[in-house]
């Protein structure tokens, strides 16, 4: 599906090598992918939250949710 939104965001150094890893591996053909990626989980994980299925938080890259945005950004 085609992004019909733009939207910038600063990420810590160690999310851009991971998104930065997952393009060069192939495994997504963008960083806007794996960030879509990584939304989707996270409205899962708050899904599963709320039902009351999930007892811990996840890291995703190992940045936490209250994690301050540091480093490069995602603009490619």
């Amino acid at each position: 599906m085609a992004a019909k939104h733009t939207l910038h965001v600063a990420l810590t150094e160690p999310l851009v090598s991971y998104v930065d890893q997952k393009v060069s591996a192939g495994h997504y053909a963008t960083a806007s992918e794996v960030v879509r990626a990584g939304l989707r989980l996270l409205i899962e994980q708050e899904d599963e939250k709320e039902s009351g299925r999930l007892t811990r938080p996840k890291t995703i890259g190992g940045a936490r949710p209250s994690d301050p945005p540091l480093g490069g950004t995602i603009d490619r």
